[in-house]
């Protein structure tokens, strides 16, 4: 992680804890570590974005470097269920530039978690909101974040070494000892608050059964990487062959771009540089950019087809140009005659219609009684024979 993956650029270590009220649940669905390093992340990374400065849209789509390992143990083998994280004091922008956050503060960030576990286990099936609205209302919630320890760019050492603490096994050798009477001491490295011991005494049967909770199962993932140091993210800016691990990453802009000045012979009219300014405004909202990105799939659901996909092989297919109207209708007529399809219909020849039906009803035709009203009929002939 040290010498490959992650970035120069200081870091602070932030751990997740939640209460013994809510432990029991991850005791028999291990899946739910992996959902809670996942809300750790989301967690941190909106509350970062919400530190940034305005007046920058491209900072509000930025993702920190974080590492997520989840433990359940505490000091003397105890169910503890919480999460260390490693995450950069800023972020990194989609071309692999950095916003430096030193001293951004971390208080206010254990309402944040909190709401999100509750959402996660309630999806979960976990809690109803009844227990999560009656936890909102504890004295204590129960919920911690505590964001203590910094590391600086340059401290590898230090970072490695905090690394290794997140990732240790459960138990140390050097504190477990076999006593001559047959039973197994293990002992703490400071005083339990709720047990009021700093140690283990127990037979060995009891304490392996109190080390099996902590065993990892097979296959299951300790070490959890998220945002810059993600493996799409990697890949997309070439860091998994050059890593920016020698060298910090060069810096973001820390301030929006100053306007252009018009060039010569330019005048543009306040309603044109109105227009332009509120498109390019439109252009970098996150609501622009999720309503291009989901084109495709709104029309798949509307019209049950997947205009990505050939509809002659199946396969997807590669979008060179996109064309919108009124802007580009002459574009558009082009290419639709080059390949014979163009009918539009205001140029289709119009049917004949038929003549309207008569209004007449009964009443307007003498001696006509049975016929039904608004039902086509013959004019009454004077002289029919």
């Amino acid at each position: 992680m040290v010498g490959e993956v992650l970035p120069r650029v200081p870091y602070r270590q932030l751990v997740f804890t939640i209460p013994r009220r809510l432990r029991k649940f991850f005791l028999f669905d291990r899946a739910l570590y992996g959902k809670l390093c996942r809300v750790a992340y989301g967690a941190t990374r909106d509350f970062l974005r919400e530190k940034l400065p305005g007046g920058f849209p491209k900072l509000k789509r930025a993702v920190p470097a974080m590492v997520v390992v989840p433990q359940s143990f505490g000091d003397l083998l105890v169910s503890h269920v919480h999460a260390h994280a490693l995450v950069s004091l800023g972020v990194f922008l989609r071309d692999g530039s950095f916003y430096s956050m030193e001293d951004v503060d971390f208080t206010g960030m254990e309402e944040v978690f909190r709401e999100r576990v509750f959402d996660f286990l309630i999806q979960a099936g976990k809690i109803t909101q009844e227990v999560a609205q009656g936890m909102r209302e504890w004295p204590h919630s129960g919920f911690q974040v505590s964001f203590e320890r910094k590391i600086e760019r340059d401290d590898r050492k230090g970072l490695e070494g905090l690394l290794e603490y997140m990732d240790r096994p459960p138990i140390s050798m050097r504190r477990l000892t076999y006593l001559a009477g047959g039973l197994v001491h293990y002992q703490g490295t400071k005083m339990h608050p709720r047990l009021g011991i700093d140690h283990q005494l127990l037979p060995p049967v009891d304490f392996l059964a109190l080390l099996a909770s902590h065993v990892l199962l097979r296959y299951q993932v300790t070490i959890r990487t998220y945002g810059a140091i993600s493996t799409t993210f990697r890949h997309r800016l070439g860091w998994v062959a050059n890593p920016p691990v020698h060298q910090p990453p060069r810096e973001a802009l820390t301030e929006p771009p100053a306007t252009m000045e018009p060039s010569l012979g330019a005048c543009p009219t306040p309603a044109a540089g109105e227009a332009d300014r509120k498109a390019s405004s439109d252009e970098d909202s996150d609501f622009a950019a999720k309503r291009r990105s989901h084109w495709a799939r709104l029309i798949a659901r509307t019209y049950l087809v997947d205009p990505e996909r050939c509809p002659g092989c199946g396969e997807p297919m590669k979008i060179i140009a996109a064309l919108v109207s009124p802007h580009q209708d002459e574009a558009i007529e082009g290419i639709l005659r080059s390949v014979g399809r163009w009918d539009p219909p205001w140029k289709r020849e119009r049917k004949a219609r038929a003549p309207p039906l008569s209004r007449l009803g009964p009443s307007d035709c003498p001696g006509d009684e049975d016929v039904v009203a608004g039902e086509p009929i013959d004019p009454p002939w004077q002289d029919e024979v």
